[in-house]
């Protein structure tokens, strides 16, 4: 992983491809991998001041997508 100007690049290795994450889906790649109180959504909507319930289902989709691609693993 490599990060520049907040935009991140991943990557599953060694094969690839490199996916680049900006703006919201860096926020959410960020929080997701940050070892802090509450859910991903909860932390992502006190950064952006949205209401948990507006964007619980679609930053839960996009873990996994991410998760699926195999760019996030889950924790045990």
């Amino acid at each position: 992983m490599e990060v520049h100007d907040g935009v991140f690049y991943v990557s599953r290795l060694p094969s690839g491809p490199i996916v680049v994450l900006r703006d919201i889906a860096a926020l959410i790649w960020e929080e997701s991998r940050a070892d802090d109180d509450g859910t991903v959504a909860e932390r992502v909507a006190a950064r952006t001041a949205q209401p948990v319930s507006g964007i619980r289902g679609e930053v839960e989709q996009f873990i996994e997508g991410l998760i699926a691609e195999g760019l996030l693993v889950r924790a045990e």
